[in-house]
Parts: structure tokens; sequence; C-alpha cells
């Protein structure tokens, strides 16, 4: 019986601490500590726990991979501008327009590069969640016509029932 104690006062301690955390400067909501009440807080706990957890590494992931495409950004910037003697200053106003496209549609593929062996893949990718979601949604509006249809028998059923 004291073990069970024992798991509910930590509970209780560790609900406390997250509550705490949570709320910051701001009252903690009042709440009955029953066993129900202090499981269902805990549970919250963990999962937000877990949750913050996975969102610093994804947060670490990206400054990483900023990190890294800076990185190669001054690399290839300093190609161009010691073997071709170009720099991003001296492009035309098109060809600025152009590569800061392709950087920008990069980003929104969230490829690894700019090269061709980076796009094909994103596209792919991408063409095929537009077959899946078009499939999805001849799906439901084929769902959609029969419930209509259903709908409208059963209001036709209904209101020769009232005649």
């Amino acid at each position: 019986m004291q073990e069970g104690s024992s798991g509910m006062e930590e509970k209780l301690c560790k609900v406390a601490l997250w509550l705490q955390k949570t709320f910051g400067d701001q009252p903690i909501p009042s709440y009955e500590p029953d066993a129900r009440t202090v499981d269902i807080l805990y549970q919250l706990a963990v999962c937000n726990e877990s949750r913050n957890a996975d969102i610093t590494l994804l947060i670490d992931d990206m400054k990483q991979k900023t990190a890294e495409y800076e990185s190669e950004g001054r690399y290839l910037q300093d190609l161009l501008t010691e073997s071709l003697s170009l720099s991003f200053s001296g492009l035309s106003k098109a060809s600025t327009s152009y590569l800061n496209t392709l950087v920008d549609t990069a980003l929104a593929l969230e490829t690894k590069d700019t090269s061709l062996a980076s796009f094909i893949p994103a596209i792919n990718a991408l063409t095929s969640d537009l077959y899946a979601a078009e499939s999805k949604n001849k799906d439901m509006e084929l769902e959609l016509t029969n419930l209509r249809k259903k709908l409208t028998s059963a209001l036709m059923l209904e209101k020769r029932l009232q005649e």
C-alpha cells in the first residue's frame, strides 16, 4: 500500500513541477489531486516533455542544416568568385531573379541542395502526394454522393410516412 502512495507522491510532485513550468508566473488553476486527475495530468506532463524533447531535436537539426547550407553557400560563392570571376553583385537582374527562384524552390521542396539529383526525387514525392490526395478526394466525393442519395431517400421515406 505504501508503494502505491509513494508512486502517487512522485506523480504529484512531477505534475506540480510541470504545472509550475507550464504556467510560469500565472497562478496554477486549482484541481482535485485525486488518483484519476493526477494520472491524467501526469500523462499530459510526460507527453508534453516528450514533445518538447522532440521539438528541441528538430530545432537543433534545423540549426545544423542552416549551418551546413550557409557553409555550402559560402563555398559555392567562393568557387564562383575565384574560378569564374563571378560575383553575386555582378549578376544581371534576370540572373539574380533566376538564382533567387532556384533557391526559393529548393527551400520549398526541402531539398538537400539545388542539384537536379535533389529536385527530381522531391518533385516525384510531391507528385505522388498529389495523386494520393486526388484519389482520396475522389473517394470522399463518391462517399459524399452516396450519403446525399441515402439522405434524399431517407427524407422522401420520412415524407411518405408522414402522409
